[in-house]
Protein backbone atom coordinates (compact mmCIF):
# COMPACT_ATOMS: atom_id res chain seq x y z
CA UNK A 1 0.00 0.00 0.00
CA UNK A 2 1.08 3.41 -0.71
CA UNK A 3 0.96 6.03 1.33
CA UNK A 4 -0.84 9.54 0.51
CA UNK A 5 2.47 11.74 -0.69
CA UNK A 6 1.90 15.31 -0.50
CA UNK A 7 4.68 17.82 -2.14
CA UNK A 8 5.37 21.34 -0.40
CA UNK A 9 7.37 24.02 -2.21
CA UNK A 10 8.07 27.48 -1.83
CA UNK A 11 8.56 29.20 -4.95
CA UNK A 12 8.34 32.37 -7.15
CA UNK A 13 5.67 33.08 -9.54
CA UNK A 14 7.77 31.93 -12.39
CA UNK A 15 8.49 28.74 -10.53
CA UNK A 16 12.04 29.30 -9.30
CA UNK A 17 13.01 28.00 -5.56
CA UNK A 18 14.65 30.26 -3.82
CA UNK A 19 17.74 31.84 -4.08
CA UNK A 20 19.91 34.84 -2.53
CA UNK A 21 18.64 37.21 -4.46
CA UNK A 22 15.29 37.34 -2.97
CA UNK A 23 16.69 39.29 -0.11
CA UNK A 24 14.80 37.63 2.61
CA UNK A 25 16.60 36.96 5.73
CA UNK A 26 13.88 34.43 7.41
CA UNK A 27 12.99 32.55 4.48
CA UNK A 28 13.08 29.22 6.40
CA UNK A 29 9.93 30.98 8.08
CA UNK A 30 7.79 30.71 4.90
CA UNK A 31 8.83 27.59 4.32
CA UNK A 32 8.63 25.65 7.43
CA UNK A 33 5.57 27.23 9.32
CA UNK A 34 3.26 26.56 6.65
CA UNK A 35 4.95 23.00 6.02
CA UNK A 36 3.88 22.70 10.25
CA UNK A 37 0.58 22.98 9.73
CA UNK A 38 0.19 19.63 7.33
CA UNK A 39 -0.40 16.24 9.13
CA UNK A 40 2.37 13.82 8.12
CA UNK A 41 4.13 10.84 9.56
CA UNK A 42 6.97 11.40 7.67
CA UNK A 43 9.07 14.37 5.79
CA UNK A 44 11.23 13.20 2.72
CA UNK A 45 13.97 15.07 1.41
CA UNK A 46 17.38 14.19 -1.01
CA UNK A 47 20.94 14.37 0.06
CA UNK A 48 21.97 17.55 -0.74
CA UNK A 49 18.96 18.77 1.36
CA UNK A 50 19.63 16.52 4.37
CA UNK A 51 23.02 17.23 4.66
CA UNK A 52 22.22 20.53 6.63
CA UNK A 53 20.75 17.54 8.81
CA UNK A 54 23.29 14.76 9.47
CA UNK A 55 26.86 14.84 10.74
CA UNK A 56 29.10 17.83 9.76
CA UNK A 57 32.37 15.43 10.69
CA UNK A 58 33.63 12.88 8.78
CA UNK A 59 33.14 8.89 10.52
CA UNK A 60 35.68 6.51 9.56
CA UNK A 61 33.99 3.59 7.89
CA UNK A 62 35.51 -0.01 8.73
CA UNK A 63 37.88 -1.02 6.63
CA UNK A 64 38.43 -5.28 5.14
CA UNK A 65 35.30 -7.82 4.79
CA UNK A 66 32.10 -7.23 6.42
CA UNK A 67 29.82 -9.62 6.29
CA UNK A 68 26.50 -7.57 6.30
CA UNK A 69 23.24 -8.78 3.99
CA UNK A 70 22.16 -6.18 1.67
CA UNK A 71 18.10 -6.11 3.05
CA UNK A 72 15.74 -3.57 4.93
CA UNK A 73 17.19 -2.26 8.62
CA UNK A 74 14.40 -1.58 11.07
CA UNK A 75 16.32 0.20 14.13
CA UNK A 76 14.76 0.83 17.47
CA UNK A 77 12.89 4.15 17.84
CA UNK A 78 10.07 5.34 19.76
CA UNK A 79 8.96 8.28 17.37
CA UNK A 80 6.06 8.51 15.77
CA UNK A 81 7.11 10.38 13.42
CA UNK A 82 10.31 10.12 10.25
CA UNK A 83 12.62 11.75 8.48
CA UNK A 84 13.74 10.10 5.18
CA UNK A 85 16.29 10.45 3.00
CA UNK A 86 16.93 9.51 -0.53
CA UNK A 87 20.75 8.79 -0.55
CA UNK A 88 21.42 5.92 -3.33
CA UNK A 89 25.55 5.87 -3.01
CA UNK A 90 25.42 6.50 1.12
CA UNK A 91 26.74 10.08 1.59
CA UNK A 92 25.22 10.82 4.64
CA UNK A 93 26.58 10.41 8.11
CA UNK A 94 25.07 10.35 11.15
CA UNK A 95 25.78 11.57 14.91
CA UNK A 96 22.51 9.75 15.90
CA UNK A 97 19.06 8.44 14.50
CA UNK A 98 17.46 11.32 15.17
CA UNK A 99 16.46 14.89 13.28
CA UNK A 100 14.97 16.98 16.03
CA UNK A 101 11.85 14.38 16.79
CA UNK A 102 11.92 12.28 14.00
CA UNK A 103 13.68 8.55 13.44
CA UNK A 104 15.64 9.02 10.62
CA UNK A 105 15.46 6.42 7.51
CA UNK A 106 17.91 6.32 5.04
CA UNK A 107 16.89 4.92 1.46
CA UNK A 108 19.59 3.40 -0.36
CA UNK A 109 20.69 1.18 -3.58
CA UNK A 110 22.52 -2.27 -3.10
CA UNK A 111 25.44 -0.56 -4.65
CA UNK A 112 26.23 0.78 -1.01
CA UNK A 113 29.26 -0.81 0.87
CA UNK A 114 28.64 -2.99 3.76
CA UNK A 115 31.07 -0.78 5.48
CA UNK A 116 28.69 1.91 5.36
CA UNK A 117 25.79 -0.42 6.61
CA UNK A 118 27.83 -1.11 9.32
CA UNK A 119 28.16 2.82 10.35
CA UNK A 120 24.17 3.38 9.88
CA UNK A 121 23.74 0.44 12.32
CA UNK A 122 26.32 1.52 14.69
CA UNK A 123 24.22 4.26 15.06
CA UNK A 124 20.57 2.79 14.85
CA UNK A 125 19.44 4.26 11.89
CA UNK A 126 17.15 2.49 9.79
CA UNK A 127 17.65 1.83 6.07
CA UNK A 128 15.77 0.48 3.04
CA UNK A 129 16.79 -0.81 -0.37
CA UNK A 130 15.10 1.01 -2.83
CA UNK A 131 16.32 -0.87 -6.30
CA UNK A 132 20.01 -2.51 -7.09
CA UNK A 133 21.76 0.46 -8.69
CA UNK A 134 18.34 3.15 -9.15
CA UNK A 135 16.08 4.45 -6.69
CA UNK A 136 12.63 3.10 -7.17
CA UNK A 137 10.17 5.56 -5.65
CA UNK A 138 6.93 3.34 -6.31
CA UNK A 139 8.98 0.53 -3.70
CA UNK A 140 10.17 3.12 -1.34
CA UNK A 141 6.79 4.44 -0.41
CA UNK A 142 5.30 0.75 -0.19
CA UNK A 143 7.89 0.13 2.16
CA UNK A 144 7.53 2.74 4.25
CA UNK A 145 4.16 1.74 4.87
CA UNK A 146 4.49 -1.87 5.13
CA UNK A 147 7.97 -1.52 8.05
CA UNK A 148 7.40 1.82 9.42
CA UNK A 149 3.27 2.70 9.13
CA UNK A 150 3.98 5.73 6.78
CA UNK A 151 0.44 6.99 6.05
CA UNK A 152 1.06 9.99 4.67
CA UNK A 153 4.64 11.62 3.51
CA UNK A 154 5.24 15.36 2.79
CA UNK A 155 8.31 15.81 0.43
CA UNK A 156 10.91 18.97 1.02
CA UNK A 157 12.74 17.96 -1.73
CA UNK A 158 14.42 20.63 -4.48
CA UNK A 159 13.37 20.24 -7.79
CA UNK A 160 15.10 17.35 -8.67
CA UNK A 161 13.69 15.05 -6.12
CA UNK A 162 10.36 16.71 -6.75
CA UNK A 163 10.78 16.48 -10.28
CA UNK A 164 11.13 12.39 -9.92
CA UNK A 165 8.15 12.04 -7.70
CA UNK A 166 6.19 14.02 -10.53
CA UNK A 167 7.49 12.06 -13.63
CA UNK A 168 6.58 8.96 -11.75
CA UNK A 169 3.21 9.50 -10.90
CA UNK A 170 3.25 9.53 -7.31
CA UNK A 171 2.11 12.74 -5.70
CA UNK A 172 -1.10 13.06 -4.48
CA UNK A 173 -1.51 16.79 -3.56
CA UNK A 174 0.72 20.24 -4.23
CA UNK A 175 1.20 22.13 -1.75
CA UNK A 176 2.57 25.58 -2.56
CA UNK A 177 3.27 28.78 -0.87
CA UNK A 178 3.84 31.57 -3.63
CA UNK A 179 6.33 33.99 -3.07
CA UNK A 180 5.61 37.76 -4.04
CA UNK A 181 9.06 37.55 -5.91
CA UNK A 182 10.15 37.50 -10.01
CA UNK A 183 13.23 35.93 -10.06
CA UNK A 184 13.49 35.91 -13.64
CA UNK A 185 17.36 33.63 -13.61
CA UNK A 186 17.85 32.03 -16.73
CA UNK A 187 18.69 28.10 -15.68
CA UNK A 188 17.95 28.78 -12.16
CA UNK A 189 16.57 25.36 -10.28
CA UNK A 190 12.59 25.22 -10.54
CA UNK A 191 9.79 23.38 -8.21
CA UNK A 192 9.57 20.73 -10.79
CA UNK A 193 12.97 19.48 -12.43
CA UNK A 194 11.70 16.50 -14.03
CA UNK A 195 13.69 16.03 -18.07
CA UNK A 196 14.64 18.41 -20.76
CA UNK A 197 12.34 18.77 -23.63
CA UNK A 198 8.84 17.32 -23.64
CA UNK A 199 9.23 13.77 -25.24
CA UNK A 200 5.92 11.85 -24.97
CA UNK A 201 5.59 12.90 -21.06
CA UNK A 202 2.26 15.44 -20.55
CA UNK A 203 2.15 18.26 -18.16
CA UNK A 204 0.41 16.86 -14.61
CA UNK A 205 -2.83 18.61 -14.19
CA UNK A 206 -3.81 19.87 -10.92
CA UNK A 207 -7.17 20.91 -9.31
CA UNK A 208 -7.15 24.06 -6.86
CA UNK A 209 -8.14 22.92 -3.50
CA UNK A 210 -7.79 25.72 -1.40
CA UNK A 211 -5.73 29.71 -1.23
CA UNK A 212 -4.84 31.30 1.95
CA UNK A 213 -3.20 34.71 2.01
CA UNK A 214 -0.12 34.40 5.26
CA UNK A 215 2.68 36.49 5.74
CA UNK A 216 0.94 39.74 4.15
CA UNK A 217 1.93 39.27 0.40
CA UNK A 218 2.02 34.96 0.44
CA UNK A 219 -0.14 33.02 -0.72
CA UNK A 220 -0.26 29.01 0.42
CA UNK A 221 -2.43 27.34 -2.79
CA UNK A 222 -3.19 23.44 -1.88
CA UNK A 223 -3.67 21.52 -4.91
CA UNK A 224 -4.90 17.84 -5.74
CA UNK A 225 -3.28 16.19 -8.38
CA UNK A 226 -5.87 14.81 -11.44
CA UNK A 227 -4.54 11.45 -12.21
CA UNK A 228 -6.62 9.72 -14.54
CA UNK A 229 -5.70 12.97 -16.76
CA UNK A 230 -2.06 12.73 -17.00
CA UNK A 231 -0.03 10.03 -14.40
CA UNK A 232 1.45 6.72 -15.34
CA UNK A 233 -0.49 5.55 -12.34
CA UNK A 234 -3.57 6.41 -14.37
Amino acid sequence: MKPYVICHSLGSVDGKIKQDIWGYSDHHKYFEEPAAKIKADAWLVGRVTMQEFCSKKKHPLKKGRLNIPKTDYVAQYKTKTFAVVIDPSGKCQWDTNMVSTEHVIEVLTEKVPAAYLDHLRSKQVSYIFGGKTRIDLELVLEKLNSLFGIKVVRIDGGGHVNGSFLKAGLIDEFSFVLAPIADGTIGALTVFEVEKGYGKRMATRLQLQSVKKIFDDFLWIRYKVLRSATSPKG
